[in-house]
């Protein structure tokens, strides 16, 4: 069913650059059994968004909005919900894929189980760039089995999911290397608590690591194989590319590849998405784990985000404000 009313919203109406983009109004749908609708406050900024606009993720929303991760207010409750109340502030990884609505709009309909309520510490800014880079961070995590003792080595500690594994894998009592390209980006991840090393002697460090998160893909990947002690795991949540497996065979290394969207795409296992968050929320609150620097935009900037991701100019966070 849909509702009458409309609301603003940015589209693709094609793949192609960042310029593709463009503003339009598109109807307001009502929830289904098991879904809320959102009155959006933030949608987060990923680099899949660009991915996904270009087509070279072929898996667009339905409505060809962007945007997988938000923020927002529950107005209207489909049947059989009961997880949420009309007025709670939501926050997750709930669209912007095959199958739902992308969230760079003004409403949005959403399965509850990608959903938990927001952090109240921190603003619905900050809450809408959590849930992606989180989930991303928690799923390589329980792949590799973290674990108290564990040496882990992070390639690329100042991104998102970097700074987010950092931080869940020492809750975990992990002993935590991360990489850095800049001394900024060092004294970045000291601040975590956690040894920090330059990307360019990660190959050259006299320790071997038995649990390896790479958070790039390309030449991070190949180091991650080369720094990895033998009979080690390795994780990475960019395996598009073509690689040599030599060091994995030598070593007999485990390789996991990562990719959160799937259980927005198949319905499976989307309840353990919208649990971690709740518990992530939690953590938020009582200051166990700090959230990224946040850079807010207007959505009427979405065009200009996009090329200034794809020209490199973009690194930190991004949440469009509406």
């Amino acid at each position: 069913m849909i509702n009458p009313l409309t609301q603003q919203a940015w589209i693709f109406p094609e793949v192609g650059g960042a310029d593709v983009l463009i503003e339009t109004q598109l109807p307001v749908t009502t929830p289904q059994a098991g879904e809320v609708l959102i009155k959006v406050l933030a949608s987060g900024f990923n680099p899949i968004d660009t991915k996904i606009r270009a087509g070279l993720a072929p898996i667009a929303s339905d409505n060809h909005v962007p945007g997988c991760d938000v923020c927002g207010e529950v107005v209207a409750l489909g049947d059989d919900v009961a997880e949420f109340a009309l007025g709670d502030l939501v926050y997750g990884c709930a669209g912007g894929v095959k199958g739902s609505s992308g969230t760079l709009c003004e409403y949005m309909c959403a399965d509850v189980d990608l959903l938990a309520l927001m952090p109240k510490a921190i603003n619905t800014a900050q809450a809408a760039v959590l849930p992606l880079i989180s989930i991303t961070a928690y799923e390589a995590l329980k792949r590799l089995n973290i674990a108290a003792g564990d040496e882990l080595l992070v390639m690329g500690g100042t991104g998102g999911v970097g700074q987010m594994a950092i931080q869940l894998a020492r809750l975990k009592g992990a002993k935590v290397t991360a990489t850095a390209g800049s001394e900024s980006g060092l004294r970045f991840i000291e601040s975590l608590g956690t040894t920090a090393i330059f990307h360019s002697d990660a190959t050259n460090t006299a320790t071997a690591f038995n649990k390896v998160l790479d958070t790039h893909g390309g030449e991070s990947f190949q180091a991650a194989l080369l720094v990895a002690a033998p009979g080690a795991q390795v994780a990475t949540i960019n395996a598009r590319n073509t690689y040599d497996l030599a060091q994995a065979h030598a070593k007999a290394l485990t390789i996991h590849a990562v990719f959160m969207l799937l259980p927005l795409l198949t319905g499976n296992g989307r309840k353990a998405h919208g649990e971690f968050l709740a518990w992530l929320a939690t953590e938020i609150n009582q200051g166990n784990i700090q959230p990224p620097t946040v850079d807010e935009k207007s959505p009427s900037e979405v065009v200009a985000v996009h090329a200034d991701y794809e020209a490199g100019m973009i690194n930190t966070k991004t949440a469009f404000v509406i």
